[in-house]
């Protein structure tokens, strides 16, 4: 039987801190930044986007960027990509993205707010120059006051139906 929970992606980041959510999937690494990416395998921008991003995060071998890569394929694995998020403050970004591929959300690792996002007309250096933007600004600039320039963000999911 299937434990009770309450789906944490209902809340801002902030209150599911205080909610006792916490950062599982970066706990412990040390980075400021974590870039989200929604992929599936029958995405042609992924097919774009994807490699880029893989040879952006060889950039930030000293651990200062995390990434965490949500599987939109199928709903087996949406289910295990929410699994990853589920309790920590990244959960929000999945509820509010679910259903787009093709994109990375670059989010402060401390707090799971968006910060940015990445797409497949980035370059590589783009992409590198947005997520050290990004670590920038959540070095010096308050929570849920941080923002980098580039490509916007979709448009959260009004309803999202797990």
């Amino acid at each position: 039987m299937r434990s009770m929970f309450f789906p944490t992606f209902l809340l801002s980041p902030f209150i599911a801190l205080l909610l006792g959510a916490s950062a599982v999937a970066t706990q412990g690494s040390g980075a400021s930044v974590t870039l989200v990416s929604f992929t599936a395998e029958w995405c042609p921008n992924c097919k774009i986007i994807d490699p880029k991003m893989d040879t952006a995060m060889e950039a930030f071998s000293d651990g200062s960027v995390d990434r965490i890569i949500l599987d939109m394929t199928d709903a087996e694995r949406r289910a295990e990509s929410f699994e990853k998020v589920n309790g920590t403050i990244f959960a929000a970004v999945y509820g509010d993205h679910l259903g787009v591929t093709g994109i990375g959300i670059i989010t402060a690792a401390d707090s799971g707010e968006k910060i940015g996002c990445v797409t497949r007309l980035h370059s590589v250096e783009e992409i590198i120059t947005a997520l050290e933007d990004a670590k920038i600004a959540v070095a010096n600039q308050p929570p849920y006051e941080r923002s980098i320039e580039g490509a916007p963000c979709p448009k959260a999911n009004s309803k999202v139906s797990l």
